[in-house]
């Protein structure tokens, strides 16, 4: 076995090197990878972990002991490899936390109270709605989409607004913009597809 003292270090050939390391990594790598994979959070973490570890080793091929020691050795290169894994992906996560906190939007009383008048509207009027506003379709669009006629449609969106007003408590043309403000955001609870049969108009 080639000497860990410099002086035998020195005399040691590059060959030489890499044939200690080769037999020491032959050894150690199954049970290093066995253990970083049982420890690791994910299997890419472990494979980079084996990858830290036995470059670690072979930057520090003189500081490794003699048997019995070896292969404990390089279990130790490892644990402090996996450390600072954890520790990198934790600060890693907190500071996803804070960005993540920081890009939130402050609550938006008035997007609230329009999502809210939404949910309270019937399935058919927050359906035509948000065609009219979300989606930006026109009334020949939206009687295509429902399979209605534009006349139809015009009147359902109507009465639509009328009954969105009396929910938010404000006049038509305010609420219609309340709600194109809020426009793509979500979709309310319940919107379902309502296809009225040829002529039939909406009833109070």
């Amino acid at each position: 076995m080639a000497s860990n003292s410099p002086m035998g270090a020195a005399a040691e050939s590059h060959g030489e090197r890499v044939e200690r390391f080769r037999l020491l990594y032959d050894v150690a790598y199954p049970r290093i990878m066995a253990y970083t994979l049982r420890r690791a959070r994910t299997r890419e973490d472990a494979y980079d972990a084996v990858s830290e570890t036995f470059a670690a080793v072979w930057r520090r091929l003189d500081d490794i002991p003699d048997e019995p020691r070896r292969i404990p050795w390089v279990y130790g290169v490892a644990r402090r490899v996996l450390a600072n894994q954890y520790r990198g992906a934790d600060r890693r996560a907190r500071l996803d936390e804070r960005m993540t906190a920081a890009a939130a939007p402050a609550p938006d009383p008035d997007f609230d109270h329009v999502h809210r008048a939404l949910d309270a509207l019937r399935p058919e009027d927050r359906e035509i709605l948000t065609l009219s506003v979300w989606d930006d379709l026109d009334n020949d669009e939206i009687a295509t989409v429902l399979g209605v006629s534009p006349a139809n449609v015009a009147v359902r969106l109507h009465r639509a607004r009328r009954r969105l007003a009396h929910h938010l408590g404000k006049a038509g043309d305010e609420s219609a913009e309340s709600v194109k403000s809020a426009r793509g955001s979500r979709t309310p609870q319940r919107v379902y597809g309502t296809q009225p049969g040829p002529g039939e108009v909406d009833r109070e």
